[in-house]
């Protein structure tokens, strides 16, 4: 495999010390070396070929990174209350487009810690490429289904163009499969039709 390609992957991940399963995925449209998937996984996926099956570890760094003390912040609990919140040790948080679980609340002061919680782990992977995708419309359909998780689209290739016929994806969506599309399949325009 080559960075750009796409492919159709199966796979599990489990953490190495406990075992546990976090994430699994069946016939999943990637493209190999752009990011889809975790940075230690998508360098084992360019040594494969189509058909083949490996078992990996992943260390931290090149998974969900290391644990850093920066992360962990003490939030004054008024903070909260402004926003009708009350915490509590396990809650999940979103503040400044960061996700944090309260680890404890005392003297009015929440101990919140924004570390991936896969952070620090080593992980391990079990992958296997179903399929390498050639086909133009196929890759097309991929993206849409990567980025929607939608199986429902149709999509015809003509000349330089895509048109894709497919209801109700948000514009952010349309913009991520757009741009993907330009850029590794070489087409300028993408058309989104929506039929009632």
């Amino acid at each position: 495999m080559s960075k750009g390609e796409f492919a159709r992957i199966t796979y599990e991940g489990k953490i190495k010390e406990s075992g546990e399963v976090f994430d699994r995925g069946e016939n999943i449209p990637i493209i190999i070396g752009e990011g889809f998937v975790i940075k230690g996984l998508d360098e084992t996926l360019e040594k494969m070929k189509e058909g083949e099956e490996k078992t990996v570890e992943i260390p931290p760094e090149k998974a969900f990174g290391e644990r850093s003390a920066d992360l962990v912040k003490l939030v004054p609990l008024s903070e909260f209350r402004k926003n009708n919140m009350n915490p509590y040790p396990g809650m999940v948080i979103r503040a400044d487009n960061l996700y944090g679980r309260v680890l404890s609340v005392s003297s009015g002061r929440v101990r919140v810690d924004f570390n991936h919680p896969l952070a620090g782990k080593k992980l391990e992977y079990k992958v296997k490429i179903e399929k390498i995708i050639k086909d133009e419309k196929e890759k097309v359909l991929a993206l849409i289904e990567f980025f929607s998780g939608r199986k429902d689209a149709e999509a015809e290739i003509k000349e330089n163009s895509a048109e894709i016929k497919v209801k109700g994806l948000p514009e952010a969506v349309k913009r991520k499969i757009s741009e993907h599309a330009k850029k590794y399949l070489g087409l300028e325009k993408i058309i989104f039709v929506e039929e009632f």
